[in-house]
């Protein structure tokens, strides 16, 4: 729920957010509880 209220506004408050890598380049976790990037390098 959080994410559903913190990602809109990060967005709206940097509009030329965006990743710093190619998008193939990011690593995901593997075998964790929690799904996710083990790193999220972005730009504005």
């Amino acid at each position: 729920m959080e994410l559903r209220v913190a990602l809109p506004a990060l967005l709206r408050r940097f509009p030329t957010l965006r990743l710093a890598v190619p998008y193939e380049e990011l690593r995901y976790r593997e075998l964790a509880p929690v799904n996710g990037v083990l790193s999220l390098p972005v730009t504005w």
